[in-house]
């Protein structure tokens, strides 16, 4: 009774349709949803009461996000999406969502890290790519960065490569590297991670390396990249491990501060594939505050 109390208030399905975006602060749930801070606070301590959202704290300062309960029982979470989906005001409260994250990027645009810059250092680099000594076809890099220094290497063993940047900026300079390199097997692209306008069942390999904290849904990014491989192929992915460098929202525009192994293989677990390798890389260097890194290998089953 209790639970079903819960989710039949309209308020707070926005609420959990806001935090199935992705995770927000009070402060940004009450200026999405233009409510009183203390309205927002009464109903996500309703909703946490039920086990429906949980926080993590960082400071003084809270980020709520759905439950790993609420993910797993799949028909509580396909009530409450049936339900909030029949909201009048559902795209309205998206696009105030997706304008809040961008906000918190906005500063920072053109200043996303390179992988040995807040994490992994080299040492990652090298552990990941020990798990791909061996020769694709058509291989994607999404979110290939400045320099387009995975895809340069992922190009001496593959026959084709798609680079791909959501920046238009990073993609022309790409470009112009690789005409001065005289490669012609990699071809840059714009394009979104949740939306890379690829063929399902395109690539034998997509690598993902520190985008994924980008992502203002994680989930949909990875639906996206296992959309577009083919079964048995792999998905290497590298990311931060979960941390409390809440400056990296501000000097990095990093949406997510990390993962926990066990948040990204449930993130898989729905999208008919299997982790076959899964490790954590510790930091080399704790002066400069380099933050260990989670690397995975996914196939498509």
């Amino acid at each position: 009774m209790e639970l079903f109390g819960a989710i039949s208030d309209e308020m707070r399905l926005k609420i959990l349709l806001l935090l199935d975006q992705s995770e927000f602060t009070v402060n940004e749930i009450k200026d999405i949803l233009d409510i009183h801070q203390s309205n927002a606070s009464r109903h996500l301590a309703k909703l946490a009461q039920c086990g429906l959202v949980k926080d993590r704290r960082d400071g003084i300062k809270a980020y709520y996000r759905l439950s790993e309960e609420l993910y797993m029982s799949s028909r509580l979470l396909q009530i409450i999406r049936e339900a909030y989906d029949e909201l009048q005001d559902k795209d309205i409260l998206k696009c105030r969502a997706a304008q809040a994250l961008e906000e918190r990027t906005d500063k920072t645009k053109g200043q996303i890290h390179k992988l040995d810059q807040a994490g992994g250092s080299l040492k990652a680099q090298i552990s990941l790519f020990s798990k791909l000594m061996v020769p694709f076809e058509n291989a994607v890099d999404i979110g290939c960065g400045e320099g387009g220094d995975l895809s340069l290497m992922l190009a001496s063993r593959c026959k084709n490569v798609t680079a791909l940047d959501y920046d238009p900026k990073i993609i022309s300079g790409f470009q112009q590297i690789l005409h001065q390199k005289g490669i012609e097997n990699v071809t840059p692209k714009v394009a979104d991670m949740t939306q890379t306008g690829l063929p399902s069942n395109y690539a034998d390999l997509v690598l993902m390396s520190q985008v994924l904290h980008h992502a203002t849904d994680p989930r949909l990014a990875l639906k996206e990249a296992t959309r577009i491989l083919k079964p048995g192929g792999m998905l290497a992915l590298l990311d931060l491990a979960q941390h409390k460098e809440e400056s990296f929202r501000t000097t990095h525009g990093h949406i997510w501060l990390g993962f926990e192994r066990s948040q990204l293989e449930f993130f898989v677990k729905e999208l008919n594939c299997k982790v076959v390798e899964s490790e954590i890389i510790p930091s080399e260097n704790e002066v400069d505050k380099k933050l260990p890194v989670i690397c995975m290998i996914i196939t498509k089953e």
